[in-house]
């Protein structure tokens, strides 16, 4: 069973884009949910699912990433060094990563969105803010690119079926 790893921010979370991400996924593929400070995450478990402390996410342990949406996102997870240096470690390893909403600045901000075209909020501050990393704005609700998909959260639907597509198709893991 293929494993996801999914990154939330401890508190401010965007809980209903969560939920329906991991309805799509919870059925194919092994979930666990890290977070930068699970002291603060509070009551936020999920059936069997809770939040770890992002130091023991080991991406060889995993065959993607997703970085989720919430006001909690930009405050906590925007410019955190453990994050970034995990996405750089799948990016290097060529496993998936991907950012839903604010999750896609994230990305953005470890340096695999350069040069690339992304899907964020239509927001003049995200928008500007992608570009401040290199990246290229579309208004689409879902950009696949290779191994990074970001959605801008218009349809979480489409961005859980992107990810789960790719892990479904992706050969050799």
């Amino acid at each position: 069973m293929k494993r996801l790893a999914i990154i939330v921010p401890p508190q401010r979370l965007d809980v209903a884009m969560l939920v329906t991400c991991m309805g799509v996924w919870r059925k194919e593929y092994d979930l666990r949910i890290f977070s930068v400070d699970t002291r603060r995450v509070g009551v936020m478990t999920f059936d069997d699912v809770k939040a770890e402390d992002l130091e023991e996410l080991h991406n060889e342990c995993f065959d993607a990433v997703a970085v989720m949406d919430g006001v909690g996102t930009k405050d906590y997870l925007w410019d955190d060094i453990k994050v970034i240096a995990e996405l750089q470690r799948f990016d290097k390893a060529r496993k998936l990563i991907a950012g839903l909403g604010l999750g896609a600045i994230v990305l953005a901000q470890s340096g695999v969105l350069v040069g690339k075209q992304a899907a964020v909020g239509e927001s003049a501050e995200l928008m500007v803010k992608l570009a401040s990393y290199g990246a290229i704005f579309v208004p689409d609700d879902v950009v696949t690119l290779k191994w990074i998909i970001t959605g801008s959260g218009k349809d979480v639907e489409a961005f859980a079926q992107a990810v789960s597509s790719w892990l479904r198709n992706r050969s050799g893991n």
